[in-house]
C-alpha cells in the first residue's frame, strides 16, 4: 500500500519510517514541494521544521527517481551545469573503480548537445530516453589528449546514463592488427593499425560481473542478468534470431570480450525500464579503442 503523506512526515520526524522501504509517488513529491515553498514564504513550517521537511522532500526524490547516494539534489538546466555534473560523475566512476584514474579531461568540453526526452519505439524495445545533455571531449589526435568521451547526463538524476570512452595507445603499445590503405589506383599507401589498450579505460582485471555490479550500484538497480552477444542488428524485434549468439560467463574479463564487427553484450538490469536492455560494446578503431556502456546504442 502506498504510504500517506502524513505518515511519511510523521515517520521521518520520529525516526520510525525507513524511507527506502516506502512507496513514494509523484503526487507526494508535488505535495512536499508545495509545503516546503509555503513554509519558506510564510517563515514557518507548520507541523515540521524546515530541516525535517527538506529531508522528506529529498528522501522522496531519491526514492522516486530510483537513485542512490550519488544522486544530484537539483535538476540540470543548462549546458554549463551539465558539464560540471559530468566532471563530478566521472570522479564518482573513478572512485567506484569503473574507469581508470588516469582519465583526465582538461579544458572546457568540446561539445554539449541537449537531447529532449523521446520514446524509441519497437526498434528500440520501447525504451524511453530521458531528457539529457551529451557532454563531449574529443580525442587529441595532435597529442594534446590521450582520452576522449561522450557522456549522456540525465537532467533529473544527474547520473551518467550513457558513456562512450576512447583512448589512444601509448608509443610503446604494439599493434594487434592492421589493414592496408589503398590509393585510387590500387596501390598500398599506408596501413591502419589496431590496438588492444582497453586497460587504459578500465582496470585490466575488470570482469563482466564486476562491471555490472558496480553499474547496478551506481544506477540504484537491484541486480542484472546477462544476455548473449552477437551482431547488434539481430536484436531488432522484427528479426530476432538468437541461433548464432554466444553466451557470456560473468567471470569473463572485459579484455577478453569479442570486439568490433557489431559484437555487443546486452545487459538487463533489475529495476530498469521493463524489457529494455543496456549494452556494453568494445571497438578497435584505426589508431584507438572505444568502449560504450549504457543506453546510447544502435539498438537500445
Amino acid at each position: 500500500m502506498e504510504v500517506k503523506i502524513s505518515d511519511l512526515l510523521d515517520g521521518i520526524e520520529d525516526g520510525s519510517v525507513d524511507i527506502r522501504a516506502e512507496r513514494v509517488s509523484t503526487e507526494h513529491i508535488k505535495e512536499l514541494t508545495r509545503m516546503k515553498l509555503n513554509a519558506e514564504q510564510q517563515g514557518k513550517t507548520r507541523r515540521l521544521s524546515r530541516r525535517i521537511l527538506a529531508l522528506a522532500l529529498a528522501a522522496a526524490l531519491v526514492l522516486a527517481l530510483g537513485v542512490t547516494a550519488y544522486a544530484m539534489n537539483a535538476t540540470i538546466s543548462s549546458p554549463q551545469a551539465a558539464e560540471k555534473v559530468a566532471r563530478e560523475q566521472l570522479e564518482v566512476w573513478k572512485e567506484l573503480g569503473l574507469i581508470s584514474q588516469d582519465m583526465v579531461f582538461d579544458g572546457p568540453a568540446d561539445q554539449i548537445v541537449e537531447n529532449e526526452e523521446r520514446n524509441g519505439g519497437d526498434y528500440w524495445f520501447g525504451r524511453i530516453f530521458r531528457h539529457r545533455y551529451d557532454v563531449r571531449w574529443y580525442v587529441g589526435w595532435d597529442g594534446s589528449s590521450k582520452y576522449g568521451c561522450s557522456l549522456g547526463v540525465d537532467t533529473l538524476s544527474g547520473k551518467i546514463t550513457m558513456a562512450c570512452f576512447f583512448a589512444l595507445p601509448d608509443e610503446n603499445d604494439e599493434p594487434v592488427g592492421e589493414t592496408p590503405v589503398y590509393s585510387p589506383d590500387g596501390i598500398v599507401e599506408d596501413y591502419w593499425y589496431f590496438y588492444n589498450n582497453f586497460d587504459d579505460i578500465f582496470p585490466a582485471d575488470m570482469t563482466v560481473d564486476r562491471l555490472c555490479t558496480l553499474l547496478a550500484d551506481y544506477w540504484g538497480f537491484g541486480g542484472y542478468r546477462l544476455e548473449m552477444t552477437g551482431d547488434r542488428y539481430d536484436m531488432r524485434k522484427d528479426s530476432y534470431d538468437q541461433t548464432h549468439l554466444q553466451p557470456i560467463d560473468g567471470s569473463t574479463l572485459l579484455l577478453d570480450l569479442p570486439k568490433g564487427n557489431g559484437n555487443y553484450l546486452a545487459i538487463y538490469f533489475d529495476g530498469d525500464q521493463e524489457g529494455a536492455p543496456m549494452y556494453l560494446e568494445m571497438d578497435q578503431f584505426a589508431g584507438h579503442v572505444g568502449v560504450l556502456i549504457g543506453t546510447g546504442h544502435a539498438v537500445g
